[in-house]
């Protein structure tokens, strides 16, 4: 039996009051089929609905009913099988992953459905006809596409894949149809830099508002690169090579279409020692997922918890600043460590002295070494739970703040599985994780205050 299998329905809902329950398919809704979950929501979109139910029973029924548009039946639906890469990019993160961990995480995702949902990038290489008409016809935007190389041989070469259809004129199929696309370039030095990459960027402005945003991202190299092609990062130089050579196209897309377009990731401005562009040319940050304007946002969103500064000022004058140990006593915090990478440690070393300045706390930022991938890997968002415990073992200190990014998203684990509560076992120091924000880190430390 084809249709979207149920495997729960919420209380209350309407799923279980017109009688649909775990283990039921809906088959179609209003005659068309439902395949998926996006489908379903397309389609129950609606005020006037005609669903045929496969029951887990045996046998199918047809329920009409009427609704409020938004209401999604109150239904758990399976999840949906992801479609696979078919590429074998020259950069690969996956095809770099050291072995023994969760396997979802090999998994290597081009799946339009779960660009729309869940903004992930995908490379248009196994779109089908089909596949484009539904983008189109359920309004599937705005998509995530890497394009890496708008010229179709060079990004053939990256993709690993000769036989990778002319990204532009997939981008055109989507542009045309009225969908809105974000776009990435993941940049190796000497490779799809310099005059390709403007290329990439002019080909890809020419479409906007079609094509609404350009990301630039340094290639992410870890050490498990046995027998894989022979990559290197970019060194200072490079790195403000590159900044000097959007900078010019970045100004002509702000006077041409208000918005600069293309946006170079942080890690390039850190690498090259520049300052980071103000918060109205990151225009509204479309692209903070893949690490641009995090910093900027960071260093603008900390004058604004001056307010919440002021009350860990007073708690600590007052005497009051600390966390309970058990139901009878309230610790006295002395020292609070400050978890991050090594590429942002700069940028937070700053921010505490600031936070030191108005409270007197004792705080110490410890960048820590990802042995998990590598040295070359400097974010916070892929260290591991071990490497944490490596890195706090053994310190002098109360607490320790750790951003939350490090986390598996929803999961409450980090990326060897470990959590929270056993990282302070092992170091015997109380764990806060925080949101990676300015405020995030400040409500951090507040939250050690009883």
């Amino acid at each position: 039996m084809k249709g979207l299998e149920i495997i729960g329905v919420e209380p209350g809902g309407t799923a279980l009051d017109v009688g649909i329950g775990r283990g039921d398919r809906i088959i179609s809704i209003n005659a068309s089929p439902v395949p998926d979950y996006l489908a379903y929501r397309y389609l129950i979109a609606s005020e006037e609905v005609v669903l045929l139910v496969g029951k887990k029973s045996g046998g199918e029924v047809e329920i009409e009913m009427e609704k409020d548009e938004d209401d999604d039946l109150g239904i758990i639906a399976a999840p949906m099988k992801v479609r696979a890469c078919n590429n074998r990019c020259v950069f690969c993160f996956v095809e770099q992953m050291p072995g023994g961990l969760r396997r979802t995480l090999y998994v290597k995702d081009e799946d339009y459905r779960h660009s729309f949902l869940h903004g992930n990038y995908i490379t248009l290489t196994t779109l089908k006809d089909g596949d484009y008409d539904r983008i189109i016809r359920e309004r599937l935007s705005p998509l995530y596409v890497s394009v890496h190389a708008t010229d179709d041989t060079l990004r053939r070469f990256l993709l690993g894949n000769c036989k990778a259809p002319s990204i532009l004129e997939g981008i055109k199929k989507l542009t045309d149809g009225g969908i809105k696309l974000h776009t990435q370039a993941v940049v190796a030095p000497g490779i799809n830099d310099g005059a390709a990459l403007v290329k990439t960027a002019e080909d890809l402005a020419a479409l906007y508002p079609g094509a609404l945003s350009l990301a630039v991202v340094p290639v992410g190299l870890t050490r498990h690169r046995e027998k894989l092609y022979p990559l290197r990062t970019f060194t200072k130089s490079e790195a403000a090579r590159l900044l000097d050579g959007l900078e010019p196209l970045r100004k002509k897309y702000r006077k041409k279409f208000g918005v600069s377009f293309v946006y170079p990731s942080d890690e390039y401005y850190l690498k090259a020692g520049r300052d980071f562009p103000l918060a109205r040319e990151y225009d509204g940050y479309p692209q903070m997922d893949n690490g641009v304007g995090l910093v900027r946002d960071f260093l603008d969103g900390f004058k604004k918890t001056t307010g919440k500064a002021s009350i860990l000022k007073e708690k600590v004058k007052g005497g009051s600043f600390g966390f309970a140990q058990d139901d009878r006593q309230t610790y006295k915090v002395k020292k609070i460590i400050l978890i991050t990478g090594k590429s942002f440690a700069p940028i937070l070393k700053n921010i505490a002295k600031e936070i030191e300045t108005i409270t007197g706390l004792k705080l110490f930022v410890l960048p820590v070494k990802n042995n998990l991938f590598g040295e070359k890997v400097t974010v916070a968002g892929l260290l591991s739970g071990n490497d944490i415990i490596a890195a706090l073992r053994g310190r002098k200190a109360d607490a320790a703040v750790i951003p939350s990014v490090t986390m598996r998203d929803g999961e409450g684990v980090f990326l060897d599985d470990l959590t929270p509560d056993y990282v302070e076992r092992e170091t015997g120091l109380k764990i806060i994780m925080a949101e990676p924000t300015a405020k995030g880190l400040v409500e951090g430390i507040l939250s050690l205050a009883p």
